[in-house]
């Protein structure tokens, strides 16, 4: 059964990058609390064995590139801490990624 983006209680947070510099840490820290609430519903409806639409996955590879840029950015200076919480939120989206691309080639594996 597929789940929609609507069905889930967690909005998206947009932040606008400009080229000269970062959000400041306050928006940084709300961006890591908002993504990190979204990709706990995605991995909870994983675990109940629901689908994962299409629009959560996307919504996952955005969060990575958004994260790769803001790590090697220049312009802006994320804190130690930072650094270390966006680090681990794209370990934990990579692992979700993982784990889903597993679920759909056991299937498979099976027959």
């Amino acid at each position: 059964m597929a789940i929609s983006d609507q069905n889930l209680d967690v909005t998206d947070l947009e932040i606008d990058l400009s080229p000269t510099r970062l959000p400041d840490n306050f928006w940084m820290q709300e961006y890591l609390r908002q993504s990190q609430q979204r990709l706990e519903a995605i991995t909870e409806m994983s675990d109940r064995g629901e689908t994962i639409d299409r629009g959560s996955h996307d919504w996952m590879l955005n969060q990575v590139d958004f994260i790769v840029e803001s790590l090697g950015s220049d312009a802006g200076e994320l804190n130690e801490s930072l650094r270390s919480n966006l680090l681990q939120l794209i370990l934990a989206i990579a692992n979700l990624n993982q784990q889903l691309r597993g679920k759909i080639r056991a299937p498979s594996e099976q027959s």
